[in-house]
C-alpha cells in the first residue's frame, strides 16, 4: 500500500488505499472514518508500506464505483504530478477512459511510483 488517503478526484472526499501491484494500480475506497483518521494522523510512511499478496479485480470493482483497477497493459499514458499538499497521477487508458488518483504528498506514493512506473510503462509515462 502506497497511500491511505487516495481519492479519485477533487470531488471525491472519501479516502481509500492506493496499491501498486506487479501489473496494475489499484484504488480501494475506504470510509468516512478512514478519511477523518487520515486528516488527523499521517498516512502511510515508506517504512509502514505493506504488500498485498492476492486480489480479485472484479470483486474490487464491484464493491464501489470509485474503486479502480488500472492494468499497466491498458494504460495509453500516465502523468505523475507533485504538489505541496496533494500529489497524484492522471491516467488515460487505451479505450479513452481517464482516471485521476490523488493522495496526500506526505505519503510515499509519488516517490515509489516515480521509481516503479518507468520500467512498467516506458514512454507512456509522461514527465
Amino acid at each position: 500500500m502506497l497511500a491511505a488517503s487516495c481519492t479519485t478526484g477533487w470531488l471525491d472526499w472519501v479516502h481509500g488505499e492506493l496499491w501498486l501491484l506487479p501489473d496494475s494500480l489499484v484504488r480501494v475506497r475506504g470510509g468516512l472514518v478512514d478519511t477523518v483518521v487520515n486528516s488527523i494522523a499521517p498516512g502511510v510512511s515508506e517504512q509502514a508500506a505493506t504488500s498485498m499478496t492476492a486480489y480479485d479485480p472484479v470483486a474490487i470493482l464491484g464493491v464501489h464505483h470509485t474503486n479502480e483497477v488500472l492494468p499497466f497493459g491498458g494504460i495509453a499514458h500516465a502523468r505523475l504530478h507533485p504538489g505541496l499538499t496533494t500529489a497524484g497521477v492522471d491516467v488515460t487508458m487505451t479505450d479513452g477512459t481517464r482516471h485521476k488518483l490523488l493522495w496526500l504528498s506526505s505519503e510515499p506514493a509519488r516517490r515509489v511510483l516515480a521509481d516503479r512506473l518507468p520500467p512498467a510503462l516506458g514512454s507512456r509515462l509522461i514527465r
